[in-house]
């Protein structure tokens, strides 16, 4: 029997063709019942191809092909050690400093099965490996008289593989245009060594005897050799901040102190039904082990007062007793089940959102606590996309910038097509576009490149902490920005166990914290971020309704804005119900919600489904798609909570017709009509891209809230740390003409009285220096270091105190600084 062992997938950056379910499909298509999948100098998509493998009855192999200057070889992991030692080795060679194989592999070579064919590496790893663990590859480029040759010479045996790129010859072209693309080359510009030849195709037992008919011992020892490797690979087990069981228990006691600390600031007297509540979260707390996770969250968010955590993290009121959430889950009635409930076996999800320019100092808190041996953080995966693939395919035909724009102009950024062809030759936005035989054959190329792993960044927020050595985990490297990033991106961190903590910027918060600086330092009046009340005051309400709200986190958008003052509703529970549907696949259910609020009679779809008589009769959050699939379909909590996911992540998108019909099914089983579950199916599927769920909703609506009243009683202060602040929906002359309707009077910049920032003073406005285009930050240090001995009397005293630029003067004039 014949296994592959040297398999690239299109997770081999711009080498393989082929998608690790292809290859799977293939190889089960063939017999074979192990596949290895073996990236270069990486594991970046080994969580899918495991989920996948299973998926398909096929048994995983976790390996790499390490590629250097050096050496050509493969690993594979025998068992858990080797797993991690796989990860080191990898690690090793993202760092770019080793020097040899011995470099790499000798502090890591426990539970490794390597694969080596050149003579010279052969040698080197012989010194240290043992011959039960070292092998010569006959692959492709290696013919059987030499791997017998080096057999003999080593005293070792022999192992063939496919060493595959693509699934079929065919795919051979798409192989050499990824090359092609990664080196920034045309077809024509790249040599015999730049890519692999059309033999690297996915074979057959029967086709790898044509290739080796003088080796069939070698052809039997990949099973062999399959059949050593580790292949039940389980992720059910979270990965915590290393405790002992000592240091659990402290946690734990430590947990439960700090929970009923913060439950006596928040409630003051502890009722009976918040400590009902704490002790149930706290119980399945404990019993799913998480009390580290609580305490790591907690540790990061006492670093700053002005935070907001969401997610389904905002369900808890351990989160919110512990302030790392802001909304009273018993008041608004948030279900903790979205959070934790008793079948979940992956993460709990909090993200904290902090002041946009605070969250690099959290970061380095961070990195300053754990160090690089223990955290790093999440990498995003770019794929080449429909847009970018017609780009990069045209650019390696020769195409001009000009020809290739004729066509991506016409595809948006965000256009997720893969039957390219047939889309650009029935969709009228391509009508006039003359589509020759050239461009016909870069767009059907384009095709098979959707979906190939161009490069790994830094995803915005997401962290990992460990409790050891990262690198035994997970493989990690230095993205571009200088930050150590590992190689799964944020659904494949989550689903392996490990611990992710989502570290965000917010504008907004940074708008409340300077709006509460502005408010001490200018009114003498100290505002408490965490005290602040603004649900149910009247006049933040009536701006709302009135659509009033630019500037006001989440809820300033023309849509909402006009969506507020349509429903006319604006109390807290309305809010929440606004933040989440909101969204691209729900548009069609705004219109019958607004129909609803305004008095049109209407009644739920079925009795049993009370769990959506608060959003009326319209599934608005998540948790309402796992509650209805339990109520109506009798799926369990695990399973309800899996049908959300799948909706949700386009990875998993291929597994939707296969919950739509368990769901369906289901349904009808328990005596539900066709036409009721093709209904609440629809209703399900339009949670598809992005939705929320409601603790993440009530998370958002209580900032919007803040903002609002902030905005409605102290709008000076409030806009001017807008305009601050930038990145809102509007631009700073938008928000200077709200400021003005709110009969503020806006003052210009003052060479004495200005600072860096725009400040709001009860009716004013004083634009501050950041405003005047093209005045350099050394030159504001200046003058605000300059102006702590006297105020400038004039533009001669100013001139003669600081030395700027011409360019610098000009801009400060122009702005009339110096205008009494």
């Amino acid at each position: 029997m014949f296994v592959n062992l040297n398999t690239h997938s299109t997770f081999s950056k711009m080498s393989g063709t082929a998608t690790p379910r292809e290859l799977i499909a293939q190889a089960k298509t063939y017999r074979q019942t192990h596949l290895a999948l073996t990236e270069v100098n990486g594991f970046y998509g080994f969580i899918r191809f495991v989920q996948w493998a299973k998926e398909q009855d096929m048994k995983p192999i976790a390996g790499t092909n390490i590629v250097t200057s050096f050496a050509d070889i493969i690993l594979l992991a025998e068992n858990q050690y080797g797993y991690e030692n796989l990860c080191r080795a990898i690690s090793r060679v993202h760092d770019g400093d080793a020097v040899s194989i011995t470099e790499i592999l000798m502090p890591n070579r426990e539970g490794l099965f390597v694969l080596a064919h050149q003579e010279k590496v052969l040698a080197e790893l012989a010194q240290f490996l043992p011959s039960t663990h070292l092998y010569v590859e006959l692959r492709l480029g290696v013919s059987e008289r030499e791997a017998r040759r080096l057999a003999t010479q080593f005293s070792l045996e022999i192992v063939a593989t496919g060493d595959v790129y693509f699934l079929k010859s065919d795919d051979w072209k798409t192989h050499q245009i990824l090359r092609a693309i990664d080196k920034n080359a045309t077809l024509s510009q790249l040599t015999a060594e730049d890519f692999k030849s059309g033999r690297h195709f996915f074979r057959s037992e029967k086709e790898i005897v044509e290739l080796f008919p003088n080796s069939l011992d070698a052809i039997n020892n990949s099973q062999y050799l399959a059949e050593r490797c580790k292949t039940d690979w389980t992720y059910t087990n979270t990965i915590f901040p290393g405790l002992s069981l000592k240091e659990t228990n402290l946690a734990n006691k430590q947990l439960r102190d700090l929970i009923y600390e913060g439950a006596k600031v928040r409630y003051g007297e502890i009722s009976d039904a918040v400590k009902q509540r704490i002790e149930y979260e706290f119980l399945l707390i404990l019993q799913k082990g998480f009390a580290p996770y609580f305490l790591v969250v907690w540790d990061i968010v006492k670093q700053t007062k002005s935070t907001i955590g969401r997610g389904s993290g905002a369900a808890s009121i351990v989160s919110y007793c512990l302030f790392i959430t802001q909304v009273d889950p018993i008041r608004y009635n948030l279900r903790f089940e979205r959070f934790i409930h008793p079948e979940r076996v992956d993460m709990p999800d909090i993200d904290i959102d902090f002041p946009w320019d605070e969250r690099d100092d959290i970061l380095d808190y961070i990195f300053r606590k754990y160090g690089k041996e223990r955290a790093a953080m999440v990498s995003s995966q770019v794929f080449m996309q429909p847009r970018s693939a017609v780009r990069e395919v045209g650019k390696v035909y020769g195409l001009s910038n000009e020809e290739i724009k004729a066509v991506t102009k016409r595809i948006g950024y965000f256009a997720r097509k893969t039957e390219l062809l047939k889309w650009i030759k029935t969709d009228p936005r391509f009508q006039n576009l003359e589509l020759d035989d050239t461009l016909e054959e870069i767009i059907r190329q384009s095709e098979k490149v959707v979906g190939a792993l161009r490069i790994s960044s830094v995803h915005p927020g997401g962290v990992i902490i460990v409790p050891e050595e990262i690198r035994k985990y997970i493989p990690v490297l230095m993205a571009p920005k200088g930050v150590q990033i590992v190689e799964w991106e944020k659904d494949q961190v989550e689903d392996s166990g490990l611990l992710k903590i989502d570290i965000l910027g917010n504008r907004s918060l940074a708008v409340v914290r300077d709006t509460l600086r502005q408010i001490g330092f200018y009114r003498s009046e100290f505002v408490d971020y965490h005290k602040i009340q603004p649900i149910g005051d009247p006049e933040t309400e009536e701006m709302m309704k009135a659509g009033r709200t630019m500037g006001i986190f989440y809820i300033e958008s023309p849509a909402t804005r006009l969506l507020l003052k349509k429903a006319g509703r604006v109390d807290f529970e309305h809010v929440v119900i606004y933040s989440s549907i909101i969204r691209p696949a729900a548009n069609r259910f705004i219109n019958l919600m607004l129909e609803r609020i305004h008095g049109k009679q209407w009644k739920l779809l079925h009795p049993d489904l009370k769990c959506l008589e608060e959003s009326y009769g319209i599934m608005v959050y998540e948790e309402q798609v796992s509650m209805v699939a339990r109520e109506i379909s009798g799926f369990g909590y695990a399973e309800s909570d899996y049908v959300r996911k799948v909706v949700s992540r386009p990875a998993l998108a291929h597994l939707v017709p296969i919950w739509k019909k368990k769901f369906i099914t289901g349904a009808l089983n328990r005596g539900y009509s066709l036409k009721l579950a093709d209904t609440l199916w629809e209703m399900i599927e339009s949670f598809s891209g992005y939705s929320f769920c409601k603790p993440h909703s009530a998370s958002y609506a209580m900032l919007s809230f803040t903002c609002a009243y902030l905005k409605t009683h102290f709008p000076a202060e409030f806009l001017a740390a807008v305009i601050t602040n930038q990145g809102g929906y509007y631009s700073a002359y938008a928000y200077l003409s709200e400021a003005r309707r709110f009969g503020i009077q806006i003052l210009p910049p003052h060479i004495n009285l200005s600072q860096r920032e725009y400040k709001g003073k009860k009716d004013k406005i004083r634009i501050g220096f950041m405003a005047i285009n093209r005045l350099q930050d050394k030159t504001i240090d200046a003058i605000l270091k300059e102006r702590k001995s006297g105020d400038f009397k004039s533009l001669d005293d100013f001139l003669s105190r600081i030395d700027i630029d011409l360019s610098d003067a000009m801009a400060l004039t122009n702005s009339r600084c110096f205008a009494d």
